[in-house]
């Protein structure tokens, strides 16, 4: 009777999809996949998914039907899925600390995680992290013991600062502050200067400013411009400042002290940059934000560069309701060109082209449209915007 049963089960999980699919041994627990793993001697591929999740939907019907993906998984993995919201997947759920969906898991044949990635993707690519878990020098696990012993190399371990950066490996930040700290030189070469600069915000007073004093340096040795360095530079400097203003129970002198610190020239704009991020996240008032936004663009004592006005309204419009887009537009209205937005000017017009859209006014909006295309300053990306959106020509 137990031989019948299973072959009944074995049938069942022969034919939990057609062909051309992943076979999942959805008829199995936790404890019979690892042990099937072990007989079969063949790594554990485990999707944790919830009914609602969009992303792994996506897996379902375009990645796991791909003949392509289908062959490489059904012929190296014992592939499962778990829904993380019932049954045995409540208890995984919490065995594998899962929070973001899909989280895509996998383990060696003796049951041990080596691999992980969080998200969806294409088919080509979903193919691509099967062949990455297979490989022991790739395996995210193996790569985040390594490192945590400090014997990887500068390359291998700023590839795996990325991979833990994209799996918000909360024992990142003192992993590479460990590695960093080792260090005679924290831009000594490009692999430790990307993960200094990329995939930390821990950073020691005196590492920052460091990194500070040596833009020159920063910009040679990974081939970016003086904006670029300054842009990577502020956002390091900010976050860190931003530590310090909820340490402070948001003392605000707290955040602009390091800010002047490091970078006394962009105190002014960090603390307008706060209190701006604060009412959009914070508060989750965009009349709020809307007043900041307004009262930036008239401040003629304190001013903030054109350019980056414009960065706080593009940046957060997904959030902005129609009125307050109006109220907006009569301020740029108003607006009065100073001398640090020289050769700027565009970003005004554009300002104004999306307040004005999304005000209802198609009209307006393409006269802006105009005068910031034919604005010689223009960035070409937003110049081919302008004209698929517009039908501009030189």
């Amino acid at each position: 009777m137990k031989q019948l049963t299973g072959l009944i089960l074995t049938f069942l999980i022969a034919f939990t999809t057609s062909a051309g699919e992943i076979k999942f041994a959805n008829n199995l627990t936790w404890k019979q996949i690892k042990e099937k793993a072990i007989k079969e001697k063949k790594m554990i591929f485990f999707d944790a998914y919830t009914t609602w999740c969009g992303p792994c939907k996506y897996l379902e019907k375009n990645v796991y039907t791909n003949e392509g993906v289908s062959a490489y998984y059904n012929a190296n993995f014992i592939n499962v899925k778990f829904d993380m919201e019932s049954g045995e997947g409540l208890k995984l759920s919490g065995e594998f600390s899962i929070t973001s969906y899909p989280t895509l898991l996998f383990f060696s044949a003796e049951g041990n995680l080596v691999h992980k990635y969080i998200g969806a993707m294409e088919a080509a690519a979903f193919v691509e992290l099967g062949k990455t878990a297979r490989n022991p020098s790739k395996q995210y696990f193996v790569l985040k013991e390594k490192a945590t012993k400090m014997t990887l190399s500068d390359v291998d371990f700023n590839y795996w600062a990325e991979q833990a950066d994209g799996l918000e490996d909360e024992d990142k930040e003192s992993i590479i502050s460990k590695y960093l700290n080792s260090k005679t030189d924290i831009l000594g070469n490009k692999s430790i200067a990307n993960t200094v600069l990329m995939y930390t915000d821990d950073l020691t007073d005196k590492q920052l400013s460091y990194l500070h004093a040596s833009q020159v340096k920063i910009g040679q040795l990974m081939g970016w411009n003086a904006e670029r360095t300054s842009s990577v530079l502020y956002k390091k400097l900010f976050k860190q400042a931003a530590k310090a203003y909820s340490r402070s129970f948001s003392n605000i002198d707290s955040f602009s002290a390091l800010i002047r610190k490091f970078d006394p020239k962009k105190e002014n704009y960090a603390v307008k940059d706060l209190l701006f991020r604060l009412a959009v996240y914070g508060d989750k008032d965009m009349d709020k934000a809307t007043d900041l936004l307004i009262s930036y663009l008239g401040d003629t004592k304190k001013p903030i560069e054109i350019e980056f006005l414009a960065g706080w309204l593009l940046d957060y419009s997904d959030s902005f309701e129609t009125e307050n887009f109006k109220k907006i537009n009569e301020q740029l209205n108003l607006f009065k060109f100073r001398s640090i937005d020289a050769g700027k000017e565009y970003w005004l017009y554009l300002m104004q082209v999306l307040c004005n859209i999304k005000s209802g006014d198609e009209a307006k909006a393409k006269i802006f449209a105009a005068k910031a295309y034919q604005h010689a300053g223009l960035p070409v990306e937003y110049k081919e915007i302008l004209k698929d959106s517009y039908g501009f020509t030189d």
